[in-house]
């Protein structure tokens, strides 16, 4: 066999090879962005961590210093891009540590995508202390 035409038999299973890895890009899933919105109802200042994991790995940890709330208003905030590129389907557990102790804990499947109306995809509400009974709240994003 000539070279020449070794050459050309190895180029064309390289792009064989090529077209069949990218026929498979077709088939992922839809990815989105994970955040959060934490709102603190109660007249107590809290160092407030956060805690996002993915696949049994840890995606996103920040401590907030998180103010007590105004008597006309909660203290909010908002963490829209905590974890980027979560696909579809996958399932994550957020916790909510108060100075250094779990207060709460959920674990959730990532069902929102591309929700271009909205701030992020997929988002987890921590409530601090809602109804005035002090405790701690958390739920996911319904679709």
């Amino acid at each position: 066999m000539s070279t020449s035409r070794l050459r050309r038999q190895m180029l064309r299973l390289g792009g064989l090879a090529g077209l069949a890895g990218l026929s498979g890009c077709a088939s992922l899933p839809f990815v989105g962005t994970l955040g959060f919105r934490l709102r603190n109802y109660t007249t107590d200042a809290y160092d407030a961590r956060v805690q996002i994991r993915l696949y049994g790995q840890t995606a996103f940890d920040r401590t907030y210093r998180l103010p007590a709330a105004d008597p006309a208003d909660p203290h909010v905030l908002t963490e829209t891009d905590a974890v980027s590129n979560v696909p579809s389907g996958a399932t994550y557990t957020c916790s909510l540590f108060l100075d250094g102790v779990k207060a709460r804990s959920i674990e959730t499947t990532a069902d929102c995508t591309d929700r271009e109306s909205q701030q992020m995809d997929e988002e987890v509400d921590i409530d601090i202390g809602f109804g005035g009974d002090g405790g701690v709240e958390m739920a996911d994003t319904e679709c």
